[in-house]
Order: structure tokens, then C-alpha cells, then sequence
């Protein structure tokens, strides 16, 4: 059997949502033509009123012709012919005085204030509206004036506060400029590649021009002493800081040696203590400092780690190893114990400092920080390269990881190989 509605089988199966798609872009479709400029050419005031005063002219030249041909026609010379003709005649005039006195006070005047704002939005920052009566549009041209003339004033006093802030703007970072090369002249680049060679790389990275993070190197004999160091806060203050922190561990070093990190924590900490002893009464002053220092005996082949809140890592390709530095950085609000780790100095692994710059960066789909675990996946991939490429490796995957996220903080590592 056929079916009984043949018209049904040739309509579409149609699914649940085609009535809510067709209906969507229906909406759609309003909206968009709701959105459309609508521009209507509106006449002027003067145009308007010319075509009033032509129609009101022909309608006044057609009573006047008519009188007249009244008057042209035999019998009607009657004295109500000749009122209407007069009174027509005295319309036009009034009609023509009313046109120039229309014409002259209003709409002429009104035409040219139109012009003279255009000239004044154009750009042009000295004229003003002509005033040239003392009727009702000047009044309103002499107000418009008064507006214009405080608006232009304020405009020139914030120009020149800005003007003003652009110079000093220009002379803090002139400043901040000259204080970034201070910094980076305090940095022991020379000393380390003098001891080093080619077996290290540094990648410092500070958030501003200058920042919270440096990094130390001390010889002595066979020994050396190298680290990282990361002040509370960045910029300006952190930058202030670092002056102040590698004082007192100059100070430690002269006092104690380069022997024991250890002790070099502790003598640091309590000569902070003691030259911040009035800053550290507020507590919204941060004055507390992270650092991780390593001592190298390249005859013994080994390495001495001692740490506050850094750690210290070394991966030879296929294994990664790890050791923590103690939980209290240094002039925290209690006083820390420092603790010295003795390893072996291995020709075939690349060892690593780092500061929480770079573990806590937020980057990813997530915006997570990056972590140690993320950390050391790149480091036993890139352990077995050469230490320039290292260094280029590690910037590069962090600016992708970091992806569009701002930096957090000052960010530092310190990688060095035995050779």
C-alpha cells in the first residue's frame, strides 16, 4: 500500500533544535539590521524657512493678482475690492520685512555660528564664535565661548602635566636605567668565566629593569664559592636589597671563609638581622632573602650544598637528584639552622641552581606555576647538552610555557659542570 499523504514524504525530517536554529538566525538577522546606521538627511533651518517664505510669496502674489483682476472686471469697482487689494499689498511688504528681519537675526547668524564650530572642531585652537549683537544668539555664542575658552585652558594645564610627568617619567627611568647597570656591574661574569670557561651558564632574568635576584662567586686557592640569591621583592626595592644582602655576605666571607655555606648563612643572617633590626619593627616590610650556595674543591672532587629555601640540583642525563635547602630563608621572622651536604663533584653531570622565580611562573592552558617536577623533566632532558645551548633550551621553553602570562618574579639559575 502506498502511503495515504504522499505531500508528507517529500517534507524533511527536521531534528529538535531546527525550529530554535531557524528562529536564532531570524534574531540574528534583526539585530543586525537594528545595529545599521540609519543616516536621514535632515534639511537646514535656512532651507526650510526659504521654502516657507516662497510658499507664503506665491500664495500672497496669487491674492494680489486676483484682486487685481476683480478690479479689471466691469461693475466690481467696490470699495471692499480695493481694502483687500490694499491689505494683500501691506502682507507682501510685511511678509518681505519679516523674511530679512528672519533672515538677517536668525537664521544668518545661526549659519555662521554653524560654520565657525566646524572651523573650532577641525582643530583650530584660537577662534572663537563672532559676537556681534547683544540679542539672544550672541548671548548663547558668548556663553558657548566661555565654555570653550575654560575647556581649552584645562587642556593646556593637563598638557603640561603631562608634559611634565613624560619628563619625569623620562628621569626615573634614566635612573632606574643607570641603577640596572650598577647591578649588572656587581655581577661576577668575568670571575666565573675566568674559572669556568665554557663549563657554566647564568640566566638572569629580572622583571624589571632591575630586580631581586643576583648571583655570587668567590675563589680562593683551589676552592671556589658559588650561588644564587633571591632579596624579598623586585624592582626598585628588591634591587636595594641585593646592595645590602651582598654586603653582609662579603662581611661573612671575610669573617668565616668560604669552607662551610653553612656558616656563611648563619654569620649573613645575623649581620642582616642587625642592620635591618629597625626596618624589620614593620612587619609589612619585607626583608627576607633565599639563597643556595655550593663550594667546590676541584682537587678532592667534591661539593659542599648548603641552602636557604634553594635547592640544589644535578642530573647526568637519566637520573635527576635533588637536595633541599633548609625550610627559613635568611633574616626570616625566625631564625633559621643552616646545614652543610657533602656529594661528589661528577665529571658527567650538570648541577643547578635556581631561584622561585622560575618554579613559581604561571604559564601552561591552565595557568598553573610550573613547579619542581616540570623543572626537572627539562633539566634531564637538557643535561647532556652543552651549556650555551642549555641556556637557550631553558629560556625558550620557559617563554612558551609562560605563553601570555606575565612574569612573576625576578628569575635566576646558575648551572656549572666539572670538567
Amino acid at each position: 500500500m502506498g502511503p495515504k499523504n504522499p505531500q508528507a514524504m517529500k517534507s524533511p525530517v527536521m531534528g529538535p533544535d531546527a525550529g530554535n536554529s531557524e528562529a536564532t538566525a531570524n534574531t540574528t538577522i534583526k539585530r543586525r539590521r537594528q545595529r545599521l546606521p540609519v543616516i536621514r538627511t535632515v534639511a537646514s533651518i535656512q532651507q526650510v524657512f526659504t521654502l516657507i517664505a516662497i510658499v507664503n510669496g506665491l500664495v500672497l502674489l496669487y491674492l494680489v493678482i486676483a484682486a487685481i483682476q476683480l478690479l479689471s472686471v466691469p461693475g466690481a469697482q467696490s470699495a471692499e475690492i480695493y481694502v483687500s487689494l490694499i491689505l494683500t499689498l501691506l502682507l507682501v511688504i510685511l511678509a518681505i520685512i519679516s523674511y530679512q528681519i528672519i533672515a538677517r537675526r536668525i537664521i544668518l547668524p545661526i549659519a555662521r555660528l554653524v560654520r565657525e564650530a566646524s572651523d573650532i572642531e577641525s582643530g583650530d585652537r584660537t577662534s572663537l564664535l563672532t559676537i556681534r549683537s547683544n540679542d539672544e544668539i550672541s548671548k548663547l555664542a558668548q556663553t558657548f565661548n566661555m565654555v570653550l575658552n575654560k575647556m581649552r585652558h584645562a587642556l593646556m594645564a593637563e598638557e603640561a602635566s603631562n608634559q611634565q610627568l613624560l619628563e619625569a617619567n623620562r628621569q626615573i627611568e634614566s635612573s632606574i636605567n643607570y641603577a640596572g647597570l650598577l647591578q649588572r656591574s656587581i655581577l661576577p661574569d668575568r670571575q666565573l668565566q675566568e674559572t669556568f670557561g665554557d663549563d657554566y651558564f647564568i640566566l638572569w632574568l629580572p622583571r624589571d629593569t632591575v630586580g631581586g635576584d643576583y648571583y655570587i662567586f668567590h675563589s680562593e686557592g683551589g676552592h671556589c664559592l658559588a650561588g644564587v640569591a633571591d632579596c624579598a621583592g623586585h624592582g626598585v626595592s628588591g634591587a636595594m636589597m641585593t646592595m645590602l644582602a651582598r654586603a653582609g655576605i662579603d662581611r661573612s666571607i671575610m669573617e668565616v671563609g668560604i669552607t662551610s655555606p653553612a656558616a656563611i648563612l648563619g654569620c649573613t643572617d645575623t649581620a642582616m638581622r642587625n642592620l635591618l633590626h629597625g626596618a624589620r619593627m614593620s612587619k609589612s616590610i619585607a626583608t627576607s632573602m633565599d639563597i643556595g650556595l655550593v663550594r667546590l674543591d676541584f682537587q678532592a672532587r667534591t661539593l659542599r650544598f648548603s641552602g636557604a629555601k634553594i635547592s640544589l640540583y644535578w642530573s647526568d642525563g637519566q637520573t635527576m637528584h635533588m637536595l633541599r635547602g633548609d625550610h627559613r630563608a635568611i633574616c626570616d621572622q625566625r631564625v633559621g639552622t643552616y646545614t652543610d651536604h657533602d656529594i661528589p663533584l661528577l665529571p658527567d653531570c650538570t648541577y643547578y641552581l635556581t631561584t622561585d622565580g622560575l618554579l613559581d611562573q604561571s604559564g601552561g592552558d591552565n595557568g598553573f606555576s610550573l613547579g619542581t617536577h616540570q623543572f626537572k623533566e627539562w633539566l634531564i632532558q637538557l643535561a647532556r647538552q652543552p651549556l650555551d645551548l642549555q641556556r637557550q633550551a631553558l629560556a625558550d621553553s620557559l617563554e612558551k610555557f609562560r605563553g601570555r602570562h606575565p612574569q612573576r618574579d625576578d628569575i635566576t639559575i646558575l648551572s656549572f659542570r666539572f670538567a
